[in-house]
């Protein structure tokens, strides 16, 4: 069985459903997106460059990564609407490569997956969400085979950084600066799907 968050709490029962996500969850998944980036980034990422990098496409680039990602799968936190989702897949070479990044070795072969993307809507955060789409994601990689995950977090975002910690990941030295987004960096974490002994105690 897949171990869940470390010092979990019990949330109240809510009508929530978590299901794989379609093209036409599209325009709420960006919504989503917007809204999350613009409270979690406010004072990382230059007003200007979330300006653009949020500007409202109605799902368009949404609707493309289930065109053209057919590796990728995505879930999604229904409760009054789309309230949440998450992105995975096979490990990508963010390194070495220029974007569209190309799967690395491990992740084609299976053995390394990668969580390409994980928001919630910020009036739904510290409510649970995060934690059900975090803990299906790692219960679908792991049934999948795959022996560990990684995900790239901005070095700033410390709210995000203590969530994923509380996931049992850990940064494992690797960097990488996003020069579309102003030049921040953003590190690489990675937790093995195979034990408990990893959560935060």
């Amino acid at each position: 069985m897949l171990c869940a968050f470390a010092n979990f709490v019990r949330m109240p029962e809510i009508d929530r459903v978590i299901r794989s996500a379609a093209t036409a969850d599209a325009a709420q998944i960006a919504a989503v997106m917007r809204d999350s980036w613009r409270a979690a980034y406010d004072g990382i990422i230059a007003p200007a460059i979330l300006d653009r990098a949020t500007a409202p496409d109605g799902g368009a680039r949404i609707r493309q990564s289930f065109r053209t990602r057919p590796w990728q799968r995505m879930i999604v936190a229904v409760e009054d609407g789309i309230v949440g989702y998450a992105a995975f897949g096979p490990e990508r070479d963010v390194l070495d490569m220029p974007w569209p990044y190309p799967l690395t070795s491990a992740g084609s072969e299976h053995e390394v997956a990668e969580l390409y993307a994980l928001y919630v809507h910020p009036a739904r955060w510290s409510t649970g969400i995060g934690r059900a789409l975090m803990d299906q994601v790692l219960a679908k990689v792991r049934a999948a085979g795959y022996a560990s995950i990684t995900l790239w977090v901005l070095e700033a975002n410390a709210r995000a950084r203590r969530f994923y910690a509380r996931a049992g990941f850990a940064p494992d030295g690797a960097r990488h600066e996003l020069d579309d987004l102003g030049g921040v960096t953003e590190i690489r974490y990675r937790r093995a799907l195979t034990a408990c002994a990893r959560l935060e105690p």
